[in-house]
C-alpha cells in the first residue's frame, strides 16, 4: 500500500502544496489560485486542439459529481477565471485539493488506491467548516477525473487547522514552550488578515478579517488603469516601500512613449496613496485587536514582510517573532523554487502544518481530535 503526506494552503495569491512519498523527501507544488467551472464541451474542445504536453500543475481539470472545474493557468488563460476573493475559500477548496492531488500522481505515478495523509489551512472564520470539508473532500477522492483518466485515493488521515497553525506549530524557536505565555500569531495574506490567540498554550479564539494585500492592488486599480492584479501585485512589491518607480516599468508596456513619463509618477502616486490608506486601515485595525499585555507576536505572511517596519514599530511594546529560522529551512529545502518570488514569506504556514501533520501521521493520530 502507497501512502503519501500533504499538507495544503488555499492562498488567494497561489495554491501552495508540499507532498512527500513514503521514503521522506519533500517537493514544493504551486498552482496559480484561479478555479472556474466548464462545460464538458469546453474542455473536449481545449483537449483536441492543444498542441503539445505542459505540465499538469498547469493545465489541470478535474472532473467530479458531474461538474468539470478548470484550475490554475487554464483557468486564467483560457477560460478568464478572476480570483473570486469574495467567496469563502472552502468553497473553492475541493476542486483545488483535487486537481493538486491529481496532478501530484500524475507527476509521480501514484497508483489508484494510494492512501493520503492530508492537512489543510482555513481562515479562522471557516475553521468551522473542517468537518464538512472532511467529509465531502473523503467522498470526492474516491471517484474523479483528472484531465479525463479516472482516479481513486483513500483518505487515511485528515488534519486541519486554522490559518496560522502551522506557524504556531513550527515558528517559534525550537525546543521553546508557549504554555506560560499568551501570544498571538499574525498571518498577513492577500487576501485576508487572520489572528489566532493562544492562551497558556492553548488556543482562545482567533479572528479574520478581508484586509489582506488585495485591498491594497484593488485601491490602485481604482486609481488608475490597471486592472491586471497578478501584473500589479509583482510591481508594487519589487517597488518596495519608497515605490521605486524602475520597478513600475513592466506596468507601462502599451503606453506610447510620449506618455510614460506622465503614466510612471501617475501610478506611483497611485501606489504610495493606496498604501498610506491601506496600512492606516490595517494598523487601526490591528490595534484593535492585540492587547498592550500579549507576550509575544508571531507574524508570517507576505504582506507582513511589505510592511515589516511599520509592523515593528506598532508591536514594539512586546516580543516579535519573525520566524526567521522557519523561513531560513524553506530556503534551505526548496531554494529553486524560493529564490526568484521570496516564496518563503508565504511557505510559513504550509511549512509548518506539513511538518506538524507528519510527525501526527508517523504517531497514528488521523484527524484533528
Amino acid at each position: 500500500m502507497t501512502t503519501i503526506t500533504l499538507a495544503l494552503d488555499f492562498g488567494a495569491s497561489s495554491l501552495r502544496a508540499i507532498f512527500t512519498e513514503q521514503v521522506f523527501k519533500t517537493h514544493l507544488y504551486i498552482m496559480q489560485p484561479e478555479v472556474c467551472p466548464v462545460t464538458p464541451a469546453s474542455i473536449e474542445y481545449y483537449t483536441k486542439s492543444k498542441i503539445g504536453t505542459s505540465d499538469p500543475t498547469r493545465s489541470g481539470w478535474i472532473e467530479t459529481s458531474g461538474t468539470c472545474w478548470a484550475i490554475g493557468n487554464l483557468a486564467q488563460e483560457r477560460f478568464k477565471a478572476s480570483l473570486q476573493l469574495e467567496k469563502r475559500k472552502f468553497e473553492l477548496a475541493l476542486p483545488k485539493a483535487l486537481a493538486l492531488i491529481g496532478a501530484i500522481s500524475q507527476l509521480h505515478q501514484l497508483p489508484n488506491g494510494t492512501h493520503i495523509n492530508l492537512g489543510a489551512v482555513l481562515p479562522y472564520g471557516e475553521y468551522h467548516d473542517r468537518e464538512l470539508f472532511e467529509q465531502i473532500l473523503r467522498e470526492a477522492l474516491t471517484d474523479f477525473k483528472f484531465c479525463g483518466v479516472e482516479k481513486y485515493f483513500t483518505l487515511e488521515t485528515f488534519l486541519c487547522l486554522p490559518e496560522g497553525g502551522g506557524v504556531l506549530a513550527q515558528g517559534r524557536q525550537p525546543g521553546t514552550s508557549f504554555q506560560d505565555l499568551d501570544l498571538v500569531v499574525a498571518m498577513l495574506g492577500y487576501r485576508d488578515v487572520s489572528l489566532l490567540f493562544v492562551s497558556r498554550g492553548e488556543l482562545s479564539k482567533g479572528e479574520t478579517q478581508s484586509l489582506g494585500f488585495a485591498s491594497l492592488v484593488k485601491s490602485v486599480a481604482q486609481k488608475t488603469s490597471l486592472h491586471n492584479y497578478q501584473k500589479l501585485t509583482l510591481a508594487i512589491c519589487k517597488a518596495g516601500s519608497n515605490v521605486n518607480p524602475r520597478s513600475l516599468t513592466p506596468l507601462l508596456n502599451n503606453v506610447g512613449e510620449a506618455y510614460k513619463d506622465y503614466e510612471l509618477a501617475k501610478i506611483q502616486k497611485a501606489i504610495l496613496d493606496a498604501r498610506a490608506e491601506y496600512w492606516l486601515m490595517l494598523s487601526e485595525w490591528l490595534k484593535g485587536q492585540i492587547k498592550s499585555d500579549v507576550d509575544e507576536v508571531i507574524i508570517a505572511g507576505g504582506t507582513a514582510q511589505y510592511f515589516k517596519a511599520e509592523l515593528n514599530t506598532l508591536l514594539k511594546f512586546t516580543k516579535v517573532i519573525w520566524c526567521d529560522q522557519l523561513e531560513k529551512r524553506i530556503r534551505a529545502t526548496f531554494p529553486d523554487q524560493i529564490k526568484p518570488n521570496s516564496l518563503e514569506y508565504r511557505l510559513a504556514d504550509v511549512y509548518g502544518l506539513f511538518f506538524y501533520l507528519y510527525a501526527r501521521a508517523r504517531n497514528g493520530v488521523k484527524s484533528n481530535d
